[in-house]
């Protein structure tokens, strides 16, 4: 398999040929603005402010029609160390070693205030070009979904340098960049169509500048988004790298089954400066990444304060709603729904006393109804933070089309309960398989100083210890 140490001596080679043959083609005698790909360390830093409009539906799994309207503003400062591990043959970062120095997102949804900080234990990441995405991800901890959301930055200092013409140019010269190299750049799965045309403003021998406008009609995880923008850019000759970026935004995005959709302008700065030498990252780069990201690794804490647990799934899982005794959970995949999960206290037990599994699947069917079929399986355990663990799993039917309910109930010692009922279509069965044995494995009561539940009125209100 070949290394990514060999990767970036290919490209360096396919760069300057590329870039010498169409230059000769052209037939002229401007410049060539090609980025030195040995250099690979970076100190990077993002400031992003967005403001709009969220638009939220009553239930995105039945129709995508728009049920409120909710404003939203934001601020985000990103400012981290990076080293590029290899390139793809379009110019663009393969993969990346990062440190955070700082990452933080403050403002309001709705009348709800919003601060998210990165935590310390998830300062040192790694991102990967993976199936359309920038996939970011920890080697030594599991990043909660908050944060994974904080790091998704719609400019990718990874494709910044792929934004260079590819021939040799003059002042007033104009080019188009590729939509693939687009779509990597604003953290798109996919560009259909752009009118974005770049054009040479300034041009000497310590730099140029370039300003880029147009449209780019693209996707996100299977949901249409539209984004218009202006954008300056500067490359440093001396320095053979892009030193500056700012982008001016209007994105409108349609609502999908995991999330809302928007219509928001925003305005990205970023900062790159070439390092000489890494501050916290370590000497040497690391040798052990694969080719795709490890699916080991790509888990992610969900934790709701309301309710009173944390629990480890895979990234198509998010929280949909944390409200006061209920929380739901949506399994997602290229923006089709599979499947669901709804969690909520149960009302307290005495210490010491335990409800049987035979008295859980009678009142599993009794609440069941007129669904019910049949018991398809049942079970007792206990899982790895010592709760009992009962579950069963029943076929049913709603107006003739099958569907299956997993029952969970979670139970400790002192009689504090928590119930878990997944629901999935038989269809979605194959997607679905796995996912509530990796929710009964790794779920965990929050301690009572970070979740004050009130299991005995099955109820559930957050609290406000930071």
């Amino acid at each position: 398999m070949r290394t990514f140490a060999a990767t970036t001596a290919v490209s360096v080679v396919v760069w300057e040929d590329l870039g010498e043959a169409r230059a000769a083609e052209a037939g002229q005698t401007g410049a060539m603005l090609v980025a030195d790909p040995t250099k690979d360390l970076f100190r990077v830093r993002v400031e992003l402010d967005i403001e709009g409009n969220v638009n939220v539906p009553t239930n995105p799994l039945i129709s995508k029609e728009k049920a409120a309207q909710v404003p939203v503003k934001s601020r985000s400062v990103l400012d981290w160390e990076e080293r590029l591990l290899g390139y793809n043959i379009d110019r663009t970062g393969h993969s990346a070693e990062r440190f955070y120095y700082e990452a933080q997102s403050t403002g309001k949804v709705g009348k709800k205030e919003q601060n998210v900080r990165l935590r310390e234990q998830s300062q040192a990441v790694r991102v990967q070009r993976d199936a359309g995405q920038w996939v970011v991800y920890s080697p030594d901890v599991y990043l909660e979904g908050q944060e994974i959301d904080l790091l998704k930055v719609p400019a990718s200092s990874m494709a910044v340098d792929a934004l260079l013409p590819t021939v040799a140019v003059k002042i007033g010269d104009e080019y188009k960049p590729e939509k693939e190299i687009l779509a990597k750049l604003l953290s798109l799965a996919a560009v259909q169509e752009s009118t974005v045309v770049g054009e040479v403003v300034t041009l000497d021998e310590k730099s140029s500048k370039i300003h880029l406008k147009g449209r780019v009609d693209g996707s996100v995880a299977g949901v249409p988004t539209t984004i218009d923008l202006v954008a300056k850019l500067v490359f440093d000759r001396e320095q053979a790298t892009c030193t500056w970026i700012a982008l001016a935004i209007r994105e409108v995005r349609e609502i999908g089954k995991s999330e809302p959709g928007f219509d928001i302008a925003g305005t990205i700065r970023m900062i790159r400066k070439p390092l000489e030498a890494p501050a916290r990252l370590s000497s040497k780069p690391a040798t052990d990444l694969a080719a795709q990201p490890p699916a080991d690794r790509l888990l992610t804490e969900l934790s709701s304060s309301a309710v009173g647990y944390s629990v480890l799934m895979d990234r198509s899982w998010k929280i949909m709603s944390d409200a006061a005794g209920a929380s739901m959970m949506r399994m997602v995949e290229d923006d089709r729904g599979i499947a669901q999960a709804n969690i909520h206290p149960l009302g307290k037990m005495a210490a010491g006393t335990q409800l049987t599994l035979e008295a859980f699947i009678g009142e599993s069917k009794k609440s069941m109804g007129e669904r019910f079929v049949e018991v398809l399986q049942s079970k007792e355990e206990v899982n790895s933070a010592g709760l009992r663990v009962m579950r069963a799993t029943i076929q049913g039917a709603v107006q003739g089309v099958p569907v299956q309910w997993v029952m969970i109930q979670f139970s400790n010692d002192l009689g504090r309960r928590l119930m878990v009922t997944f629901t999935v279509g038989n269809e979605h069965l194959d997607a679905f398989a796995g996912s509530d044995e990796q929710l009964i494995g790794s779920l965990r009561f929050l301690p009572i100083e970070d979740a004050t539940v009130d299991v005995a009125a099955g109820t559930a209100e957050r609290s406000t210890r930071k």
